[in-house]
């Protein structure tokens, strides 16, 4: 386990994915890094979560949320209703498209930074690391 992960506790993060396997990848690569991560499938799970957890007195300290869902609410509606819920809550947007304006103007939507698909297990450390701190990154 590499220092950072030593250092995270037990920090929460929340991560939307459509795509099963991503979420399974991306979980257990968060788990390696000291997280306590809990998949979502899309933004309505992803927000009826987020809820669930805040009401249980077990917040999420961070949420990293896909851009695109195809057949589901995407992570730019899913980050409307979680600025209402908590108008502070630390969210990454994760997108393979890079033409879109959500990812080149993510605090415009309230995001914290951006992780592009695809991306390495030390892109995704570093850029949730960054906005853990404090840092809106991209």
């Amino acid at each position: 386990m590499d220092s950072f992960a030593q250092n995270s506790g037990r920090r929460r993060i929340l991560f939307m994915d459509d795509e099963e396997m991503l979420r399974s990848v991306v979980t257990r690569m968060l788990e390696i890094m000291g997280y306590e991560t809990v998949p979502a499938a899309d933004g309505e799970e992803a927000v009826r979560l987020y809820r669930e957890a805040a009401e249980a007195g077990r917040p999420f300290d961070a949420v990293i949320l896909d851009l695109s869902v195809p057949r589901g609410m995407g992570g730019r509606e899913a980050m409307k209703r979680l600025l209402e819920i908590d108008p502070d809550v630390v969210a990454l947007i994760s997108s393979g498209y890079l033409g879109d304006h959500a990812l080149t103007e993510f605090r415009r939507y309230g995001f914290k930074g951006v992780v592009a698909k695809p991306y390495t297990s030390d892109e995704l450390r570093d850029t949730l690391k960054g906005v853990l701190a404090g840092r809106v990154t991209s």
